[in-house]
């Protein structure tokens, strides 16, 4: 008898601590089903809330869930998913939405990507001056024309993407509704376009772009040269390289084009002054664009990353040079991508 107890009492606790048995329904008074959250963090061990902020008279929340096993080859893992207000063509200009190829973008109906450690979802427009972030017992807008969103940031371990793709669908869904704006469209979690495998790049045809290479003064030898880069043009609506240079620093660039509404009309709102082109062309900064095309607007852009920066400055480049060299690769860049999307040729202010 004692044995039996003895088994029982190790498979009760092994069913507690390292699965989620009887586990709870949802997380922070509703705002996260446990089944989607058990999905985004496909591993062993019981999911637990960490905290919350969550005002049931509003939309807005931030919600911190874990899953953590007391067992050996339980990886713990540590997410916080939250309404968020962000400005202009975010995914593709801040250095928090780092690598954009790497990323799996909504396929879609709702505009979205993930990838194993952050995603997001764009609420419909009807949203954005409804749904802000939450900080505390505040509200938070950003600037005067905020992009609303609810997004996931994985702080512990690594998220499964589809896993993550419902998650924040759902969230999203829950949060136009409870805001009274329009909900997205369709029930089903949106099919995922995943980015392309590594490959070696070809310096006079960077990104697969027929005679897209970068200026000479933007590749310093042995600090920052065409290596590796990965490509994602598997969605419909948005099209990512990042091209990882060679050198000491482990720099990276990073280009972008979406035709996708939401980030087309909100890149001119955002933190960059854009200037108006010459023939009604469309309008640009040093380093976005946005357009006239043949079909739809389209959103250019390029971002470097903060090692770049660093590989610039190792090999003697002036701040007045670097300008420079960032706008004088955002033109190949436009140069070489415009007739993909029958774009006119533009010369950048």
């Amino acid at each position: 008898m004692g044995v039996l107890v003895a088994v029982a009492t190790v498979t009760s606790s092994y069913l507690w601590w390292n699965t989620d048995v009887l586990g709870s329904g949802s997380f922070c008074d509703g705002r996260l089903e446990g089944g989607d959250v058990r999905s985004a963090l496909d591993s062993t061990g019981r999911v637990s809330q960490v905290r919350a902020q969550v005002d049931s008279s509003r939309a807005e929340f931030a919600c911190t869930v874990e899953r953590t096993s007391r067992f050996a080859g339980g990886e713990g893992q540590r997410i916080t998913v939250k309404t968020h207000s962000e400005e202009g063509a975010f995914p593709f200009t801040t250095a928090v939405w780092k690598k954009p190829a790497s990323r799996s973008y909504f396929k879609d109906r709702m505009t979205g990507a993930v990838s194993s450690t952050r995603g997001y979802v764009v609420l419909p427009e009807s949203c954005w001056d409804k749904v802000g972030g939450i900080q505390g017992s505040r509200v938070v807008f950003s600037g005067e024309a905020p992009v609303a969103t609810v997004e996931a940031v994985v702080e512990k371990g690594s998220a499964d993407r589809a896993g993550l793709a419902r998650l924040l669908t759902h969230s999203a869904r829950q949060v136009a509704e409870k805001a009274g704006c329009a909900a997205p469209a369709g029930t089903d979690v949106p099919a995922l376009a995943a980015p392309d495998s590594t490959r070696a790049t070809d310096a006079r045809n960077a990104c697969g772009l027929p005679g897209f290479s970068l200026p000479e003064e933007a590749v310093p030898a042995g600090r920052a040269e065409p290596d590796r880069e990965v490509v994602n043009n598997a969605s419909a609506h948005t099209w990512a390289c990042d091209m990882h240079l060679a050198g000491p620093d482990k720099a990276h660039l990073s280009f972008a084009v979406t035709t996708d509404r939401s980030f087309v009309e909100a890149a001119p709102k955002g933190i960059e002054t854009f200037q108006t082109l010459p023939g009604g062309k469309g309008a640009a900064t040093t380093d976005e664009a946005v357009l006239k095309c043949k079909d739809n607007n389209v959103y250019f852009t390029v971002r470097s990353s903060f090692e770049y920066d660093r590989a610039l400055k190792g090999a003697d480049v002036t701040p007045t040079a670097y300008v420079r060299v960032l706008k004088g690769t955002f033109q190949n860049f436009l140069d070489a991508a415009a007739d993909t999307y029958s774009c006119p040729r533009v010369d950048l202010p």
